[in-house]
């Protein structure tokens, strides 16, 4: 998925975006029965991958919604229409009691055929489990300690040295861990690359195993500007720290490796909207200077009748297009979320586009409180303006060292608030 979920802009990206961790992509059935022209849609639910509630498709813009079924979170369609146009309408219950996540997603094939779609299940059961021994020179500092999605910040004295890492299925990532005197910034760090987990697990944690630990600046002389920096270990684990002057973790160089992923974002906000620029890198300068924000003209867009209006965006920055536009609505009591992409390919050119959201009444398996009611909707809506370097948009699911990203993002109210 999108290494979306740490960093500040990924409030803004919602995303699919969600957050900036990478899921896993692996296209067809896994028996070789694929076409090559055959659009893969991987579901994944908590980062692993498997079947969801309901999905169906549209091919091209004018063609019928047809259901998709799926025992392993593979689904796949051979798209027909000339232009190339394609939508998914993907639902997944989140919780319990009628709550569900829905992800709708209209698209061309020329920016990419295989695509995946992360869901958070609340009530989701873990099967692994990793608990960290440390010794007795551990006493009276703090950590931080990363393993992929799990994160937690442990204080340790003589009747505290041992943490667990809960909530977690096997699989394989990096293992970070960061410590420094209690009230003092972190200094030290260790890695563990490529760490598997199956089951329960336990693993002795030794002071010697750390190194001292890197930084650098990141920093914007935009007035009202605000930048950071935030760190995917190995692409995948993302760790988060505090440090003054503006200062953000940087692995030492002795133990980096080309897969780590930096994010680097400078960001102001206005009354109505934020702008967000975002840049990916796998080692970052000593001082990283983000001085670039998209432009600030562009009209707000309105929604109703469950329709969306808005005129097309242009960034205004060198090398950046638009990729495409992302909408988030959810119902009064939050427990529907409704995720819209509208891509640029699937738009097409226009001088001003209306998107009204699909209703699939009559398919086998719809839920009429999949559309969305007007009267019952929370009032502040996301519609987001998504630009960059990189024209395949898997790459701004997952996104990769040496590309841009630019959000002009807008918090529209519904009429009468």
């Amino acid at each position: 998925m999108k290494k979306f979920g740490i960093y500040f802009s990924i409030f803004l990206v919602g995303l699919i975006l969600a957050s900036c961790a990478t899921v896993p992509i692996g296209g067809g059935d896994g028996n070789g029965n694929d076409s090559l022209n055959d659009v893969i849609i991987n579901t994944f639910v908590n980062n692993a991958r498997e079947s969801i509630e309901f999905l169906a498709y549209k091919d091209g813009k004018d063609g019928e919604w047809q259901k998709l079924t799926s025992s392993n979170g593979v689904y796949k369609f051979e798209p027909q229409a000339a232009d190339g146009n394609y939508s998914i309408y993907a639902v997944n219950e989140s919780y319990e009691n009628d709550n569900y996540d829905i992800q709708i997603m209209n698209l061309n094939t020329s920016e990419g055929k295989e695509v995946p779609i992360n869901f958070i299940d609340w009530t989701y059961s873990y099967d692994s489990e990793l608990t960290l021994n440390f010794g007795n020179e551990f006493i009276d500092m703090n950590g931080a300690v990363f393993y992929g999605f799990s994160h937690g910040f442990p204080w340790f004295d003589e009747d505290y040295l041992t943490y667990q890492i809960e909530e977690i299925n096997s699989g394989t990532y990096d293992l970070v861990i960061l410590v420094g005197d209690q009230g003092s910034d972190f200094n030290k760090i260790y890695i563990d690359r490529n760490r598997s987990v199956s089951g329960e697990e336990s693993q002795a944690i030794s002071f010697s195993d750390f190194t001292t630990l890197d930084t650098y600046t990141a920093t914007t002389t935009i007035p009202g500007a605000h930048a950071g920096g935030e760190l995917f270990v190995g692409g995948t684990t993302g760790v988060f720290t505090w440090f003054d002057n503006d200062r953000n973790l940087r692995i030492p160089s002795s133990l980096k490796s080309s897969d780590d992923l930096y994010v680097l974002s400078v960001h102001k906000s206005d009354d109505d909207y934020t702008r967000t620029f975002t840049k990916y890198k796998s080692y970052p300068s000593n001082i990283e200077m983000l001085n670039t924000l998209p432009s600030e003209y562009w009209g707000m867009p309105t929604f109703d009748n469950n329709t969306f209006d808005w005129a097309p965006y242009d960034p205004d920055i060198d090398g950046h297009e638009i990729r495409f536009y992302e909408a988030f609505l959810k119902n009064e009591d939050w427990s529907i979320g409704w995720t819209i992409i509208l891509s640029d390919g699937w738009l097409g050119d226009s001088s001003n586009y209306e998107y009204q959201l699909p209703d699939l009444s009559g398919l086998e398996g719809w839920n009429e409180d999949w559309y969305p009611n007007m009267d019952s909707l929370f009032p502040h809506i996301n519609f987001e303006a998504i630009s960059g370097t990189e024209s395949n948009l898997t790459k701004y699911l997952d996104p990769v060292a040496g590309m841009e990203e630019s959000i002009f993002w807008y918090r529209l109210v519904l009429s009468g608030e």
